[in-house]
């Protein structure tokens, strides 16, 4: 190498250095601040020192945050203050901004400034939804809006049935509605339509009009006391849950599993009961009848009976033989819908009147008839019990009921006059015993006052 190629090199090793030094110590000089092409949001911070920049950056934030948006659905709107609902991490954001393309090798933090300040970079602000706030306005705008999706269900007006049509639910979409509040709240528009999802309903028109249910094929009523407060609650909360139940073809009916528990909470009452082999008071008094008013409708209906208990004394609302007691999870009515079609149970209570009745798509054309038979009688045990509040000699009656040995039987009669005869139950009823109360009292002496005389 000649001493002019030296020269060269030398003046061209200068020449680089002192480029490098001027922008090390432009860098140096700069280190503090954040680099030109730097945007946090729509609030430009290029150039600006951190604190420059938070001041910058507040006054934006807090002037947007003051300024209330519209939330909108329909004819409703609600008013919300975006510095209630939303929390801002402007320490945070700003912090990111200075830290932007900084990097230790003085010559890449260089080349990103000249990046950004020809291809300028935004940085989102750091912002959330309060959960609680948030919550608290979605109970209010749901409250107004929200509604559950209706089934389509069947109406029975005088005989006719009919389909109601199903209805659509709403709730709003929550996720949606933070997205849409975080994304409008630094824009100048102010107005924000609530977002809503569609909850479709599970039973639709076309759904039951494919059960082709056409008329009643059976029915039958009970009777029952108005005047027992408890004991009507109880039949009319049962026979609601009751109430258009629809049963596929082929489906185990259980009576227990429709109706639920019967507890003080679902609103049932206090009425007697069957217990030990007497009248008790129970919460839930009087279900037993609806039991047994379905129980003899799906006799009628000539459905196959699984399960079914008669209670342990004869009830005066049905024959012997034809009651079915019910106790959840112990004791329940069960029947197989075995009509090849589908079934609606239909319950109805005018005055002192249950009634409930099946509709299915074809009835049938045979007549059944369920006759009770009386095959024995027991008399009632007598039981004595000395009665010390009863005087000595006397006796006091309290006359027992007998029981009965029962067998029920379904007539079956077709249309050609022919005649079926079928054994259904053979139930026994518990006799209460006659009790003899003989008096232990003992008589009282009577004594009388001696006189005594004066002299």
């Amino acid at each position: 190498m000649n001493r002019k190629s030296y020269i060269i090199f030398g003046i061209l090793f200068l020449w680089i250095a002192t480029f490098l030094l001027g922008i090390y110590i432009f860098e140096a000089r700069n280190s503090k601040k954040v680099f030109e092409g730097i945007y946090i949001g729509q609030v430009y911070v290029g150039g600006l020192t951190e604190a420059k920049a938070r001041e910058k950056l507040a006054n934006f934030v807090n002037t947007r945050l003051r300024d209330p948006l519209i939330l909108q659905y329909s004819d409703k709107t609600w008013n919300i203050i975006p510095e209630e609902l939303v929390e801002v991490q402007i320490e945070k954001t700003v912090h990111e901004a200075i830290s932007a393309g900084k990097s230790k090798n003085f010559l890449f933090r260089f080349f990103n400034r000249v990046k950004f300040s020809f291809n300028p970079k935004k940085i989102e602000l750091a912002i959330k939804i309060k959960d609680e706030p948030f919550q608290k306005i979605l109970e209010i705008i749901s409250g107004e809006i929200a509604c559950e999706p209706k089934n389509a269900e069947f109406k029975i007006i005088d005989g006719i049935i009919r389909i109601e049509k199903e209805k659509e639910g709403i709730k709003v979409d929550e996720e949606n509605l933070k997205q849409e509040i975080l994304k409008i709240v630094w824009s100048e528009k102010r107005k924000i339509s609530v977002p809503v999802i569609a909850i479709k309903p599970e039973i639709t028109q076309e759904t039951l009009s494919k059960m082709n249910i056409k008329e009643e094929i059976a029915s039958f009523s009970t009777k029952f006391d108005k005047t027992q407060a408890g004991r009507s609650t109880n039949i009319r909360l049962a026979a609601e849950k009751l109430k258009n139940y629809i049963i596929p073809p082929g489906e185990i009916f259980s009576f227990n599993n429709v109706v639920g528990k019967r507890t003080i909470e679902e609103g049932y009452k206090e009425a007697p009961i069957f217990l030990n082999n007497k009248v008790s008071a129970g919460i839930g008094g009087g279900v037993c009848q609806l039991s047994t008013t379905l129980y003899n409708l799906a006799l009628l209906a000539d459905l196959e009976i699984i399960e079914r208990s008669n209670h342990s004394l004869p009830v005066s609302y049905v024959p012997l033989g034809r009651d079915a007691t019910v106790n959840y999870g112990v004791i329940d009515l069960k029947f197989k819908n075995s009509t090849g079609g589908y079934l609606l149970l239909y319950t109805e209570i005018k005055g002192d009147t249950l009634t409930m009745k099946f509709y299915g798509s074809k009835k049938s054309d045979k007549k059944i008839n369920i006759v009770s038979e009386v095959v024995k009688r027991i008399p009632p045990p007598v039981n004595i019990k000395e009665d010390y509040s009863l005087e000595k000699g006397k006796i006091h009656v309290k006359e027992g009921k007998p029981g009965y040995q029962v067998r029920v039987w379904k007539i079956t009669t077709y249309n050609d006059g022919r005649q079926e005869k079928k054994l259904v139950s053979t139930d026994i009823y518990n006799p209460t015993t006659t009790i003899l109360y003989v008096g232990k009292k003992e008589p009282q002496t009577q004594t009388h006052p001696v006189e005594s005389q004066k002299s």
